[in-house]
This record gives structure tokens, C-alpha cells and sequence, in this order.
């Protein structure tokens, strides 16, 4: 099977954005949705969860099953995909005071971290979230932050395993693509196909819009 980036979708307005994000790099990616996961192997390279309209602090929210996942593939969590990984492995996830939405500076980064290598602050970031991490589980190290968000990013301890609280895939995020690439890894899994494309759950081939028509 083909190597790729697996993308779990949470119903995020920006999941499509992040196949093309990694399709940028010439990295294959597939997206399907987080109650449908499919049958993993070494053909994937890792997985990243979406954001989503839900908040997790809902009792219908999306909680999937990463016992498969977590620790045996490296995996990054955008938004929701973050706040469950912290909710669900003791942290705490609070409704924010306001609503984060729109561009942000991450005041604090710790480039030593191989997510964030290569990425200095101040640099711009793209927050979309009602809810904020409050406190971060107990095996996890702070990574970034801004002003208003402390936990804008974290890792947790000796597995590549990461949650931000921003979206790297939006145009507005201005490291967002160096950010991506650092989760490829070293080793960027080229593919074939065409141009600008991914294979989205339901198997379709899908021609992601070029630059400047995603408004």
C-alpha cells in the first residue's frame, strides 16, 4: 500500500486544507472520518486529527478509540483533535473566557522540539476555538504559547505524539507548512499522483482548489 499522512476527520471547515498542506510537501494523504478508521500498517507515516464544530466538553462529542494509534505512529492533534488528546488523558479543557478566532502570536516557542524546529518566535498563528486547555496532562511538556492561550501547544514525553491549539494548515499561520513538514519527518513519503491531490473517505480522487481560490 501506498505511504501516507492519515488524516482523521472531526468535521473541521479546514480538514481538506490539511491534505492540501501535505500534499504541498509531495506527501500522499488520505482523510476519513474518526469513527471509521481504516486498517493501519507501515504504510502510515502518521496520523493527524482534524478540528471539529464540537466542543469536547459535549457529552455527543467525538471520542475515537487511538489505542491503536497513540504511541505506534507519530501523532498530531489540531484544535479538537488537541483538546481531546489532553481531555482524554487527564488534562483539562475549559470553555474560554472569549472566543479565540483569528490570527494570534506565539510569544514563547521552544524550538528544541522537532515539531517546532526551525520555527522562532514571535510568529503568527490562526486560533478557531471555543474551548481552551486549562491544564495539560501530567506526562506532557509546554511548547508554545501566546498571550492568551498558555497552552497553545504541547508534546508528550519520550513519544511523537503533539496537540496545538492553532490551525498550521490556514494560510494565516506563517510557519504552518514548517510546522507540517517537522511531523513528516525527515523522511518525506513522495507520491505519484496528481498534482494537488488527496483520496477522501468515501475513495473519490479530489482536486484540491489552487492557491488563491480558498477564500
Amino acid at each position: 500500500m501506498e505511504e501516507m499522512i492519515l488524516i482523521l476527520d472531526f468535521g473541521s471547515q479546514y480538514t481538506q486544507l490539511i491534505a492540501r498542506r501535505v500534499r504541498e510537501l509531495n506527501v500522499y494523504s488520505e482523510i476519513h472520518p474518526w469513527n471509521k478508521i481504516p486498517p493501519l500498517g507501515d504504510h502510515v507515516k502518521g496520523v493527524i486529527l482534524s478540528g471539529s464544530p464540537f466542543s469536547v466538553r459535549q457529552e455527543d462529542a467525538p471520542r475515537p478509540d487511538l489505542s491503536e494509534i497513540r504511541g505506534k505512529y507519530p501523532l498530531l492533534g489540531v484544535c479538537y483533535g488537541a483538546q481531546y488528546l489532553a481531555q482524554s488523558n487527564g488534562g483539562r479543557v475549559d470553555a474560554s473566557e472569549t472566543r479565540e478566532y483569528g490570527r494570534a502570536m506565539l510569544e514563547s516557542v521552544n524550538n528544541s522540539n522537532e515539531l517546532l524546529e526551525g520555527i522562532d518566535a514571535p510568529t503568527q498563528v490562526w486560533m478557531s476555538h471555543g474551548d481552551s486547555i486549562k491544564e495539560l496532562p501530567s506526562d506532557t511538556t509546554l511548547i508554545c504559547s501566546t498571550s492568551s492561550v498558555e497552552n497553545a501547544g504541547y508534546a508528550f514525553n519520550n513519544e511523537k505524539t503533539y496537540g496545538i491549539q492553532f490551525h498550521p494548515e490556514v494560510y494565516h499561520t506563517s510557519d504552518g507548512k514548517k510546522l507540517i513538514e517537522n511531523f513528516n519527518g525527515e523522511e518525506q513519503h513522495y507520491t505519484n499522483r496528481i498534482d494537488n491531490s488527496f483520496v477522501d473517505a468515501s475513495g473519490f480522487l479530489n482536486i484540491v482548489a489552487k492557491p488563491g481560490m480558498i477564500k
